[in-house]
C-alpha cells in the first residue's frame, strides 16, 4: 500500500508541475496566449475525473464522455452532510507537447498522437457517510470524437490572420514612433506630441485585443452550442482502494478494485444526448462481521474471510436533454455480481455498485471554467426492492 501511496503523492505533484510549467512555457512563446486559450476552451462539456466515476461520487454513473484540455479539479458531496471529496484531472502528453501558444503543431500531427493527446489521468479521494475512506487513480482516452475544434483550421483561421495583420501593422507604427521619441530627446515639445500618439496607439493595440478575445470566445460558444452532444467514445482503466485509520507511514487497507470500462455517447438533434456505460470490476477484499461483546457491550469487528474476489459487470444507459448550459438526465444501471456479496456487501463493494440503479439531476454549466452538477441516485436490490436514496452534488473547475 506504501507503493500506491507515494504514486498518488507523485501524480498530484506531476499534476501541478506540469500545470505551472506549461503556463511559464506559453507565456514565454506568445504574448497573445490569453487570446489563444478562449479559443481551446471549446470541449463540449466538463466531465467529472475518472476518478470520482470509478468511486461512484458522481450524480451520474454513466458520465458524458469528451475531450478536456485543462488542468482540472472535482469536488463532489455525496451524503446527507456537505463533506467534500477532491479530485484532480491532467493531461500529460497533451500539456508536454501539444499546449502551446499556437496549434499548428497538434494540426500536424498523426491520428495515433492527437489520440495519445486525449489521455488524462485523474487522482482523488473520498470519505463516505460511513466514514469509510477510499482513494482511486484513473486513466482515460478518447478513441473517437465526432468533431474536434482543435484541429478545425478554419474555425478561427479568418479571424486570427485579420488580428495578427491589424496588430502587425500597429507594433510597427509603435516601434516607429518609440525611435521618435528618443531623437527628439531635446525637442521637448514634439517629444511630449509624440509620446500622446503613443498612448493613443497602446490603447488601440490593446483595445483590439480584447475584441479579438471576445471574437474568439463568441465562436467557441457557437460551436459548442451547435456541437455539444457530438459522439464520443472514451476507454479507461483505474484502480480503488479502502482504507482505515491513515497515517504518514501507513494505511490498513481494507479492500481493493480494478476497472476498466467504456463510455459512448450518440446525439439525436440538437437537445439530446445518449450514453452508455460498460463496466467490468474486479473487487477483492476482507468480510467482516461486527458482534457484541455481551460483557462489555461494545461491538467487535471480527473478520471472516480474507481476500474474497467479487466480479461486477455494469450495463448503463443515460439520456439527456437540454443544452450546453443547461441540461437534465434520467440513467439506469444493471450491475450483475459473480456471487451476492459482491453487490451487497459494502466492505467488498467498494465501488458503490448497486443491483439497479436509477438517477435523476442535470448540469448547469456557469462559465466556460465550471460546471455544477446535482442529482439523485435511487439503489435496488434483486427483486426490485428499494435499498438507498442518496443525493449527489459536484463542482467541477477547469484550471485556466
Amino acid at each position: 500500500m506504501k507503493k500506491h501511496t507515494l504514486l498518488f503523492v507523485f501524480l498530484l505533484f506531476s499534476i501541478n508541475f506540469l500545470s505551472a510549467q506549461n503556463t511559464e512555457e506559453t507565456t514565454k512563446e506568445n504574448n497573445n496566449a490569453e487570446s489563444i486559450s478562449v479559443s481551446k476552451s471549446t470541449e463540449f462539456s466538463i466531465p467529472v475525473s475518472p476518478a470520482f466515476d470509478l468511486m461512484g461520487v458522481n450524480p451520474s454513473q454513466v458520465i458524458k464522455p469528451t475531450n478536456i484540455r485543462e488542468f482540472k479539479v472535482d469536488w463532489s458531496f455525496r451524503s446527507w452532510r456537505l463533506k467534500p471529496n477532491l479530485a484532480l484531472q491532467v493531461q500529460p502528453i497533451w500539456e508536454m507537447f501539444y499546449n502551446r501558444a499556437t496549434l499548428n503543431k497538434y494540426q500536424k500531427a498523426n491520428y495515433l498522437m492527437k489520440t495519445l493527446s486525449s489521455l488524462d489521468i485523474s487522482a482523488g479521494t473520498v470519505e463516505d457517510e460511513d466514514f469509510s475512506r477510499r482513494v482511486s487513480v484513473a486513466a482515460k482516452i478518447n478513441l473517437y470524437r465526432q468533431y474536434d475544434p482543435l484541429d478545425n483550421r478554419e474555425l478561427f483561421e479568418a479571424i486570427d490572420y485579420d488580428y495578427q495583420t491589424e496588430q502587425m501593422d500597429r507594433m510597427k507604427r509603435i516601434n516607429q514612433i518609440k525611435a521618435l521619441v528618443q531623437q527628439q530627446k531635446k525637442r521637448k515639445a514634439v517629444q511630449e506630441n509624440l509620446l500622446v500618439e503613443l498612448d493613443s496607439l497602446k490603447n488601440e493595440y490593446n483595445l483590439l485585443e480584447t475584441e479579438q478575445k471576445e471574437k474568439v470566445q463568441d465562436i467557441a460558444q457557437n460551436f459548442i452550442k451547435n456541437h455539444w452532444n457530438a459522439a464520443h467514445l472514451d476507454v479507461a482503466y483505474g484502480q480503488i482502494f479502502s482504507y482505515d485509520r491513515p497515517r504518514l507511514d501507513s494505511l490498513n487497507l481494507k479492500a481493493q478494485a480494478q476497472a476498466v470500462w467504456v463510455n459512448g455517447s450518440i446525439g439525436i438533434g440538437k437537445k439530446v444526448l445518449l450514453t452508455g456505460l460498460a463496466r467490468y470490476i474486479l473487487q477483492v477484499g476482507d468480510l467482516v462481521n461486527v458482534v457484541k461483546d455481551t460483557t462489555t457491550m461494545m461491538d467487535t469487528s471480527i473478520i471472516t474471510n480474507r481476500g474474497l474476489k467479487g466480479n461486477v459487470f455494469s450495463l448503463g444507459l443515460n439520456f439527456r436533454y437540454g443544452s450546453p448550459k443547461f441540461n437534465f438526465f434520467a440513467e439506469y444501471v444493471y450491475s450483475n455480481g459473480s456471487n451476492k456479496i459482491a453487490i451487497s456487501d459494502n466492505a467488498l463493494n467498494i465501488t458503490q455498485v448497486g443491483k439497479f440503479s436509477m438517477a435523476y439531476g442535470g448540469d448547469w454549466r456557469i462559465n466556460r471554467n465550471v460546471m455544477i452538477s446535482y442529482g439523485v441516485r435511487t439503489d435496488y436490490t434483486d427483486g426490485f426492492k428499494f435499498k438507498n436514496l442518496i443525493p449527489v452534488a459536484g463542482i467541477s473547475c477547469m484550471m485556466r
